[in-house]
């Protein structure tokens, strides 16, 4: 998550908003940031595409600024078929500019103001979503569940770094969108576990944003850089059941007694 230190060492007279990604399903301590976004004059925009229902101190991910975003996209914890997401926003200002920019820019009456998109969400990806949506609880409470036999499972291999636990800080509560660990010899790890019939997922190619140089980047970002180097998404989805995820949990713990 947003080091809430890094935000303060970060700011210069030309920062304008903190944008804090709710990362896996799990919220950033958003009471340090929106002291220090008050501190400084800051606006908040959160990036909460994988953290729906995801909660600090009882508050929901993407209601804590200005601003928050959603996705849809299929491999979420709600997802349609296609493309699809929602802004949150209790600005009138921000709900108005967005409401014709999903729409070419287009007024109620026609007339097209400012430049948009097409990003209308089509009425069978909201049908999909909604039937979803139905058994959303059950849903998380399901993943909650998976995740918190992984942590039984996996606590004691020092080899490994886990999300925290679903009861080990009343402050947060997360939804699981993935179970990612940081892994020693990873590459290895993934490529036993793929022997064994198990799939595993590295996020955007191991690579961070940064790393993109074709994009104009030239930063060098240490402790970012080796967190990507080492992280791993162990299956958490609807379907893995139980003993699926104790067979998972055994080939990690061969792999690391050999």
């Amino acid at each position: 998550m947003i080091d809430p230190d890094s935000i303060i060492k970060a700011i210069t007279p030309h920062t304008k908003a903190i944008v804090p990604t709710q990362l896996n399903g799990r919220v950033a301590d958003m009471g340090r940031i929106l002291d220090i976004a008050q501190e400084y004059g800051l606006q908040i925009y959160e990036d909460s595409a994988q953290a729906l229902g995801a909660k600090y101190k009882d508050q929901c991910a993407g209601s804590f600024g200005l601003g928050g975003c959603i996705s849809f996209y299929p491999a979420k914890t709600l997802g349609c078929f296609g493309d699809g997401g929602i802004v949150l926003t209790n600005d009138d200002n921000i709900y108005n500019a967005v409401k014709l920019m999903r729409d070419h820019g287009r007024e109620e009456d026609g007339n097209v103001s400012i430049w948009g998109f097409n990003s209308r969400l089509d009425n069978l990806q909201a049908a999909i979503l909604d039937f979803f949506f139905q058994n959303y609880d059950k849903a998380v409470n399901r993943r909650r569940s998976a995740a918190d036999l992984y942590h039984e499972e996996l606590q004691d291999i020092n080899e490994l770094n886990l999300p925290p636990a679903t009861n080990s800080n009343n402050d947060h509560f997360d939804i699981f969108q993935n179970y990612e660990v940081e892994a020693e010899r990873r590459d290895e790890l993934k490529e036993y576990l793929s022997s064994k019939g198990v799939g595993t997922l590295i996020q955007w190619g191991g690579k961070a944003v940064h790393e993109f140089r074709d994009l104009g980047f030239n930063q060098s970002l240490p402790f970012t850089e080796k967190i990507m180097r080492n992280s791993l998404m162990l299956p958490l989805n609807m379907t893995v059941t139980d003993d699926e995820i104790k067979y998972i949990c055994k080939c990690v713990r061969d792999f690391y007694n050999d």
